[in-house]
């Protein structure tokens, strides 16, 4: 970080990049039943299989959620996904994030003209929302090629699928035409600890520095061609899919082991198959 506009950044204050998480398919995954992630999730390692994934639940004015979004599951709902990124990423306040994000020492910004109380209206806040819930998941290319079948057997042999869970069937809808269907995102929603080298030391809400929700991995095979870019985890550390398996520590240890251990064409058949997702 350079050229700090309010000097020096104060000592001890935790620093963790991100990378922009897909935009695909929410509204299938805030569909999936929360028994569905009870199900699934195992804190106490109960079945002794080394993984121990957990749900980030919150405290809302409609109960106990899970959560969903973001990187270590911040948020439970999508609006509440898009207030957060409206008031974090952009300064815009809205009904769920009213509060004005200048601080004392930022003069010019207090005294600047502003959008009003809330900057996003309802109506605005409502349509973005609608679109970030429809976005549609992208067909998969080439779902039978020989090489992706085969990809596709042995990121089951290695235990990928052990988080990132191939399919789940959605419950009621936000919109009606998102109930009851059959998706295939590769994820479990939750969260997981991945070792201190993935570790950004920097907790969130009931999340710790070193856990991380699990990433769908639908859509994988047309993130350079949609963000102009290979870049993978949550700070973008990953050139490309194989560094970003090789970066997996803590549950996830066994499998990138068993992935290392691979040959040369049985590794590459794997990275064929996610890049079809």
């Amino acid at each position: 970080l350079t050229e700090l506009g309010y000097g020096p950044l104060p000592e001890g204050l935790m620093v963790s990049p991100r990378v922009a998480p897909h935009m695909i398919g929410l509204g299938l995954l805030e569909a999936i039943p929360v028994t569905r992630l009870e199900d699934l999730a195992d804190p106490d390692d109960m079945d002794s299989d080394g993984i121990s994934g957990r749900i980030h639940w919150h405290i809302t004015d409609d109960g106990l959620l899970p959560g969903r979004f973001g990187w270590k599951g911040d948020a439970p709902t999508i609006e509440i996904q898009v207030s957060n990124a409206f008031s974090g990423d952009m300064g815009l306040t809205s009904e769920i994030n009213p509060q004005d994000d200048c601080t004392e020492a930022q003069t010019a910004c207090l005294e600047a003209q502003d959008g009003g109380l809330p900057e996003v209206q309802p109506n605005i806040f409502e349509r973005v929302v609608l679109y970030c819930r429809a976005i549609a998941v992208p067909v998969r290319r080439a779902a039978d090629n020989p090489t992706v079948l085969k990809g596709k057997a042995i990121f089951h042999q290695v235990g990928c699928a052990a988080c990132h869970v191939p399919s789940h069937i959605t419950g009621d809808g936000a919109i009606p035409e998102l109930s009851n269907q059959l998706i295939w995102p590769y994820t479990d929603l939750l969260l997981h600890d991945m070792g201190p080298d993935l570790a950004d030391g920097a907790p969130v809400g009931g999340a710790s520095g070193q856990e991380w929700k699990t990433p769908p991995l639908w859509g994988l095979g047309l993130v350079d061609e949609v963000s102009n870019h290979t870049r993978f985890l949550h700070d973008g550390r990953a050139r490309n899919l194989e560094e970003a398996i090789l970066w997996h520590g803590g549950e996830a240890e066994s499998s990138r082991n068993a992935f290392r251990a691979l040959s040369a064409s049985d590794r590459a058949a794997l990275i064929t198959f996610l890049e079809d997702l």
